[in-house]
Order: C-alpha cells, then structure tokens, then sequence
C-alpha cells in the first residue's frame, strides 16, 4: 500500500475524462491546450472550479484492501458517499458536471464532479467527504489542494522531483 505523499503525488498523473464529450480527456501530466479549453468549455467550465470526489476517503482505494470482499465493502462505500456528495450538491442547489478522474493507462477510476465554488469551500467540500487532495482550475490551468494531506500545493503538471 502506498504511503500518503505517494497517495498525493499520484494525483498529478491523472486523466480527467469528461463523458460524453468528444476530446474530452484532459491530461494532467501536460500543460492545458487548446483542445483540453473547449472540452471544458463544452461543458461550462470555463472559470475557477474544482474537481473532487466522495470516493475512497482518506486515501483507502479498494484496490488496497485485503480481500475480495472488503474491496466489495469499500465499492460499496463508495456508491453511498457519492450519492451523498450529489445529494449534498443538490440540496444546496449547487450545479456540477461530472468528471471521471483516471490512471493513464486506465487501470484506476473515480467518479468526480466539477463544481464552481470558491477554492476555499471546495477545499472544505473534500474535507467533509475524506480527501487527501483535490483540483483546482484558476482560469489558466490546473493545480493540486491538499484537503486531508499534509502537502504542499502544487501546480500542474509537476515534474516529481520532491
């Protein structure tokens, strides 16, 4: 299992895939073209939000758990705090868009979503549901928040070294 700055520095080689929207994989690892712009804008987000997810609180993934059924336990966490996270966006009538937030090679996924809320209240949003981390679009390009992690912020892409 990975430690959780490794958790952390994992997130800078995320794929935001965007369903439904032709060209609608933005890569993390790259600097924001053209292309990855009018994918975001296809779908509103053309100005400061976030991306966070419900899914895998405190860095637990499913992937790490000790055995089929615990990782069946932990999917289904994960249906649930989702379902919440909308339901909370909903109730507070707060619009979002979903995003899909996945490993390069497409071997891991979670389910997301982009809200346009103040960077310090989305920050909050990913304390709430247990995230060690969440992005943060300023207009220009992408940068990593720690909410749980006890991490620098960084801009992206982030060459690694440390």
């Amino acid at each position: 299992m990975a430690n959780p700055t490794e958790k952390y520095d994992a997130y800078a080689r995320t794929i935001l895939e965007l369903p439904g929207v032709p060209d609608g994989r933005i890569d993390l690892r790259r600097p924001l073209d053209d292309a990855a712009r009018a994918a975001l804008a296809a779908v509103g987000l053309d100005r400061p939000f976030a991306v966070l997810t419900a899914e895998n609180p405190h860095g637990d993934n499913e992937e790490d758990a000790p055995s089929r059924d615990a990782e069946r336990d932990r999917e289904a966490v994960n249906d649930a705090q989702l379902a919440t996270l909308v339901d909370a966006l909903g109730a507070a009538h707060t619009p979002f868009v979903r995003v899909d937030g996945t490993a390069p090679d497409g071997s891991y996924r979670e389910r997301c979503v982009a809200v346009m809320l103040p960077r310090d209240e989305s920050v909050a949003l990913a304390r709430r549901f247990g995230q060690l981390a969440l992005f943060w679009f300023d207009g220009q390009g992408f940068s990593l928040l720690p909410a749980e992690a006890g991490e620098p912020p960084r801009r992206l892409p982030f060459d690694g070294d440390r």
